[in-house]
């Protein structure tokens, strides 16, 4: 019997996430971190939301796609999350 994966919700996971792009990190790093598979739905829903936001931008903006494509957080995210924290 396979185990159907939680969808988690992105509000939930957006600060973890944020945190973990202080550094540059790579679709398969941040989506294993969340313990998820590395399809392209939980790329839209996690990566793909952020991106879309702001939050978070990539290093090759010339190739996307690219398996060396990383990811790390703007001055968005970082002002995210200093207003979050206490």
């Amino acid at each position: 019997m396979v185990e159907k994966q939680e969808i988690l919700n992105l509000e939930d996971v957006k600060k973890d996430i944020l945190e973990l792009c202080l550094q540059p990190q790579s679709r398969e790093d941040i989506l294993n971190f969340l313990h998820l598979d590395c399809t392209s739905g939980n790329y839209s829903r996690y990566i793909g939301a952020l991106l879309t936001n702001r939050f978070i931008k990539t290093n090759l903006l010339d190739k996307r796609r690219s398996r060396q494509e990383k990811y790390i957080v703007t001055q968005k995210g970082l002002n995210y999350l200093k207003a979050i924290a206490f």
